[in-house]
């Protein structure tokens, strides 16, 4: 396996999904380019969490060290633990992956590959339909590839399939990615399960901002932010591939939250505002 000549930090957002976070690990520890470090951000789960964590970390410390940062269940505040694992990270590089997400094996090395100071990276994710991810869970199995399995399910499943298994496919190519769009960059901008950026950037922004109340479009409101900076937003669509493992959707908007959380993107983007007041450090005025 090779070594980064940088220090790289993955962070784990999760919630009450410990066999999912367990198969998250098991890809993250298989990776071509290991981490120095995993540490998993906990909006407030569980005991059962805690527990696969340490048992978890106990089964893959020859690999990397994972640490667990928790704070209390009182409501959504992925943010606030977002920003205090930031704080107590030591990498250099970040790489942001959701708990419920398993990374291909090339995943970290393909946002090194592609990293620059002055930018953010991101990219899409494969779904996993509804009856492939309870047979992952249930064998506690890693899929992490274009596998036949996926195919399979996309074509054939019943109930909720799986979808976007071409977001699977690596294309480095230029001439290829041109053709395809796949350097296009759309209005979803960051997508908070697979992005990535210098810690310095990540501060220069002032971090995720603890205003938003609810998970929805808090990601993009990074990616608005860097590029009010004057810095860059690139897509490692194709690149640095994950997949996303199936639950309910709980997107609703009409939710108050949801059209709060839609004032402050658009007063981000119609006052150019760089940083926002209530992120990793607070800020007057």
């Amino acid at each position: 396996m090779k070594d980064s000549p940088i220090k790289i930090t993955v962070i784990v957002p999760t919630y009450n999904r410990p066999q999912a976070l367990k198969l998250n690990l098991l890809s993250l520890a298989g990776q071509s380019m290991l981490p120095s470090e995993v540490l998993i951000a906990d909006d407030g789960s569980r005991e059962e969490t805690r527990l696969l964590i340490e048992d978890m970390r106990q089964k893959l410390d020859h690999l990397f060290p994972i640490k667990h940062i928790w704070q209390e269940d009182i409501g959504f505040r992925k943010p606030m633990i977002l920003n205090e694992t930031v704080r107590q990270s030591s990498g250099d590089y970040l790489v942001f992956i959701d708990g419920d997400c398993m990374a291909h094996r090339y995943f970290i090395k393909e946002h090194i590959t592609l990293s620059d100071r002055d930018t953010i990276l991101s990219g899409k994710r494969v779904e996993i339909g509804k009856n492939l991810t309870e047979r992952l869970l249930r064998e506690g199995k890693v899929l992490n590839t274009l596998h036949p399995r996926l195919v399979w399910d996309a074509a054939f499943g019943s109930e909720i399939k799986s979808r976007k298994v071409e977001e699977a496919i690596i294309i480095r190519n230029p001439l290829v990615r041109k053709l395809l769009h796949r350097d296009r960059i759309t209005d979803d901008g960051v997508w908070g399960c697979n992005f990535s950026l210098y810690k310095d950037l990540f501060y220069g922004i002032n971090g995720c901002d603890e205003e938003f109340a609810d998970g929805s479009i808090e990601d993009n409101d990074l990616g608005i932010r860097v590029l009010n900076q004057g810095k860059k937003l690139r897509t490692v669509r194709n690149r640095a591939i994950i997949f996303h493992l199936w639950h309910k959707s709980t997107w609703d908007f009409s939710n108050p939250k949801y059209l709060r959380n839609k004032e402050i993107l658009k007063r981000r983007i119609d006052y150019k505002e760089k940083v926002c007041k209530q992120g990793i450090r607070r800020l007057d005025g």
